[in-house]
């Protein structure tokens, strides 16, 4: 009898466990659908003259690609102000080299102001002291981004709307060898998709985004801009303080040529959660939650198997109702891939990555973001690239070991 009962409540937890699974589901056909929405608008008549932020911090790989990439824009009116925290920095004789064999787009090369905490956060609140009367817009773009030639008329285009206080493009990770680890990270990356059209829990990303010059002084990035780490999630929550909206431009998708390994995927990931416990929490309570319950499933399945080679074949069937999760994720990461990439054409055609390998790195990202949760909780210390800063108070940040000329990297 007391079988039997074990038996139905597993049953029944595990029947209750599909709901999840279900809206997931549904969550990926609303991006689905939501891309679609957004593509209606993709080539709108908003023309606005444009200055584009581009923190640079040395040479990363395919660097002179990605610079092309951004003085080649279909774009009528715009130009690019490149921040540097050294003149000496070897970034800027190859920027001004491209910008001579390029000149049709006006780059200005600055240099950040002097802080305690130099870097990318610094250099993009330093560029917005250099805006003209003629910059209607502000765009901001990362050195690793390699932008279609549209990029930045698709970006600018829900801006048209005065409810909109940032418009905001997304990152997809195509690594030149996909490996598993690197594959791991593009899905991880990926998963932040979910909520783009979610009212509540969107968000800015900062390698490809935008907001109108008028809306600055309500924003007033100049000042929270100012001790930070994290750009695009201190713009977010400014721009919910402004009582304006977040809006994503699908088609404004840019592909980042880089590959990861173990090491650098784990710490990519660890900072990325770090980043939405110190300024998006709301966010991390989404992700708890959700892979709460997929991690749950997974191991009551687990269980189950156990049980049933004891005690008889009936536990199998919650057990195959427990495991429900992974093909899940692995239909999911499918559907929203191939949303995205439904608006982003480019980025599509270099995605050479076989269906098992992407399905296989996305079974695993459960596992990465549980590690991930689990070592964010109470952050203290955040370790970057060689350095190490006390993020104690997110809005104070210290410098408390490396380079005292901080970190550009995104």
């Amino acid at each position: 009898m007391a079988l039997d009962l074990l038996w139905l409540g597993l049953t029944v937890l595990a029947v209750l466990a599909l709901i999840p699974n279900l809206a997931s589901l549904i969550q990926g056909v609303r991006l689905r659908t939501g891309v679609r929405r957004g593509m209606r608008m993709a080539y709108g008549a908003y023309l606005p003259p444009v200055a584009v932020i581009l923190p640079v911090r040395g040479l990363d790989e395919g660097f002179d690609d990605n610079v092309r990439a951004l003085l080649t824009q279909g774009y009528p009116r715009y130009r690019l102000i490149v921040v540097v925290d050294d003149s000496e920095d070897p970034a800027v004789p190859r920027i001004q080299e491209l910008s001579r064999a390029l000149p049709r787009v006006p780059v200005s090369v600055i240099v950040s102001d002097p802080s305690p905490l130099r870097g990318k956060v610094n250099a993009l609140r330093s560029a917005l002291a250099h805006l003209r009367p003629v910059d209607e817009v502000v765009a901001f773009a990362d050195s690793d981004i390699r932008p279609p030639r549209d990029w930045l008329r698709h970006l600018v285009q829900p801006l048209a709307d005065s409810t909109v206080g940032v418009a905001t493009g997304f990152r997809w990770y195509i690594p030149p060898r996909p490996t598993f680890w690197s594959l791991v990270r593009a899905e991880w990356n990926a998963v932040s998709a979910n909520v783009l059209f979610d009212p509540r829990r969107s968000f800015a990303w900062g390698g490809s985004s935008a907001v109108r010059a008028e809306d600055l002084p309500r924003l007033r990035l100049e000042d929270r801009w100012r001790g930070v780490l994290s750009d695009d999630l201190v713009l977010t929550q400014a721009v919910r303080d402004a009582g304006l909206r977040i809006a994503y431009a699908p088609a404004a998708l840019v592909p980042t040529f880089e590959g990861a390994d173990r090491s650098a995927c784990l710490e990519w990931c660890l900072r990325q959660m770090t980043m939405a416990t110190l300024y998006l929490p709301v966010v991390r309570r989404y992700a708890a939650a959700a892979f709460s319950v997929v991690i749950g499933s997974i191991l009551l399945g687990i269980a189950c198997v156990v049980l049933a080679a004891f005690w008889g074949l009936p536990y199998l069937l919650p057990a195959a109702l427990f495991f429900a999760p992974l093909p899940t994720a692995v239909a999911k990461a499918s559907l929203r891939r191939r949303s995205l990439f439904s608006a982003a054409p480019s980025v599509a055609a270099a995605w050479h990555v076989a269906g098992w390998r992407s399905a296989i790195a996305s079974m695993a990202v459960p596992w990465v973001m549980a590690f991930g949760l689990i070592r964010t909780r109470k952050p203290t210390v955040l370790r970057w690239r060689g350095r190490t800063y006390n993020v104690t108070d997110p809005h104070h940040v210290r410098l408390l070991e490396g380079d005292p000329t901080g970190e550009l990297g995104a």
